[in-house]
């Protein structure tokens, strides 16, 4: 998905940090006529992009994120959850022979223990400093 962003500093060569703007009902083209304004984001969703055209601060340019990671991230922060819960409850129920409510608490460690990867893929991205999107074009 593209997206519009701009630029607020050069990380180091190659990669900027981007401000990210929210997709809004008003494009946020107002200029400042409506200062008004809800639909503007509360704050600022900053991340970092690959910096290929060699766009400065301050430059309006369309992003389009980096598919490197993006199934591999889903399942782990989706399925692995439910298939440990699902795995903690029928462990519960089948194998160690524990009522239905006992089992319910087998069922939350299977729960916790299906977070724990998406919890560890999510130190490692952000300490890994790697950019998230790619600058496509400058728009203005």
């Amino acid at each position: 998905m593209v997206q519009n962003a701009i630029v607020k500093k050069i990380v180091r060569d190659g990669v900027a940090e981007v401000s990210l703007l929210r997709q809004m009902e008003c494009g946020l083209h107002c200029d400042g006529a409506c200062a008004g304004c809800t639909a503007k984001p509360p704050q600022e969703i900053l991340a970092l992009a690959s910096n290929a055209i060699g766009a400065r601060p301050g430059d309006f340019v369309e992003v389009e994120p980096s598919g490197k990671r993006n199934i591999s991230t889903s399942v782990v922060v989706f399925l692995l959850p439910c298939v440990g819960l699902g795995l903690g409850y029928s462990l519960g129920l089948s194998v160690l022979r524990l009522g239905e409510l006992t089992s319910l608490l087998t069922a939350a460690v299977g729960l916790a223990a299906g977070f724990l990867p998406a919890f560890l893929m999510d130190r490692a991205i952000t300490r890994s400093q790697a950019p998230e999107f790619a600058i496509l074009k400058q728009l203005r």
